[in-house]
């Protein structure tokens, strides 16, 4: 009788070849970037199934003691094919003018900024605003993304998180080794001053936090404000809003008003002061319609010098990546999105009651800009 693993190996194999076929039969009826796409998946899916037959045939699989091994190997298998499932083969079979749009606006933003790598697909299929998936290439928008102008600055964020990906050696590694030494330091410091264990307990945590997603959170920001300017911080100002309280935090994302400050950091080193200062006040207003109050040890958790050092870090890699900055893609003829961008977010403030004949005639002249009748 075969074993359990060997009766799910097969089983994974038909879902594998059953999702290769639904792959196959796309490929007349979708556009050039999003057959890229298929491809791309339908080659990894592949070699996938190639490693499925291949524990199949091993005599090693019916041992008893090298079984968990075996076992470990199917589970990523197993992840990989429910992921494809998921996002890619989703996106691919329900794949609309919308998408189309987002892709292809996505690619000229990444040709803007100067981003290097193949730009990801981009899909409006998500239900938890926007998300990066950075393995299987895509980034997902919430259902209306393609007629929201005011939101557009959230897709440089998720753009940010496949730089921090694909060049973590440049970006995320120096920016931990700056935080671990921040707190190493205050660690150090709290000793010398006899710190209760408390304290120094809330400093460990403090220190756990910003290491595990904070600071990946904090250089997305910090990169999508390089790019996008003042409008980054307007995007995020309105998205706080519409949130909890604005002080907290939780095991994956800082503080809404923390990021806040990170985007300003940005803001100050590119010269904008004036529209950080304006930012700020807004925020000030928003805090006053909260009923939040600034929490103890607020301060401390959300350190000034720790943000500004991480925000001359991410600042000085941004160059040395050759990214282009805001204020350089407003001068160039070709970068007419980040011009889009930053004019919405200006049309908003200065009359908001005119803003939605603004955003739409925008949002046409952007369709045949980028996706030509």
């Amino acid at each position: 009788m075969a074993s359990l693993l060997h009766n799910l190996l097969l089983d994974l194999r038909r879902r594998g070849r059953c999702i290769l076929k639904e792959l196959a039969a796309l490929e007349d009826i979708l556009s050039v970037e999003f057959n890229a796409h298929r491809r791309e998946v339908a080659e990894r899916l592949s070699r996938a199934l190639g490693v499925v037959d291949r524990m199949l045939s091993d005599p090693d699989l019916a041992d008893p003691l090298l079984e968990p091994n075996f076992f470990i190997d199917f589970k990523r298998l197993s992840e990989l094919i429910l992921n494809v499932e998921d996002s890619s083969l989703l996106i691919l079979k329900r794949c609309s003018p919308e998408d189309r749009f987002l892709s292809a606006l996505l690619q000229q933003i990444c040709r803007e900024v100067g981003y290097k790598n193949s730009p990801p697909l981009c899909s409006a299929l998500s239900f938890q605003y926007f998300q990066a998936l950075m393995g299987m290439d895509i980034i997902m928008t919430p259902q209306n993304q393609a007629s929201d102008l005011l939101a557009l600055p959230d897709l440089y964020h998720e753009l940010a998180h496949f730089v921090l990906f694909l060049q973590r050696a440049e970006f995320e590694v120096p920016l931990l080794g700056l935080i671990h030494g921040f707190f190493a330091n205050a660690i150090r410091k709290g000793k010398q001053h006899g710190l209760p264990k408390g304290s120094m307990n809330i400093i460990r945590e403090n220190h756990a936090l910003w290491t595990s997603s904070w600071h990946v959170e904090f250089a997305c920001d910090m990169i999508a404000t390089y790019w996008c300017g003042p409008a980054y911080g307007m995007a995020n100002l309105r998205l706080s809003a519409t949130r909890g309280d604005p002080y907290q935090d939780n095991m994956t994302h800082p503080a809404d008003d923390a990021r806040r400050a990170g985007i300003n950091c940005i803001l100050k080193l590119a010269g904008e002061t004036r529209a950080a200062d304006e930012i700020d006040h807004m925020w000030d207003d928003l805090k006053r319609l909260s009923p939040s109050a600034r929490p103890p040890g607020y301060a401390k958790r959300y350190a000034t010098r720790l943000l500004e050092q991480l925000a001359q870090y991410v600042y000085t890699a941004c160059e040395e990546s050759g990214f282009r900055d805001f204020a350089e893609q407003q001068k160039r003829e070709d970068a007419f999105v980040s011009r889009a961008v930053s004019a919405a977010w200006q049309a908003f403030q200065h009359d908001p009651g005119e803003f939605p004949s603004f955003e739409s005639s925008t949002i046409d002249r952007l369709k045949n800009q980028i996706v030509p009748a």
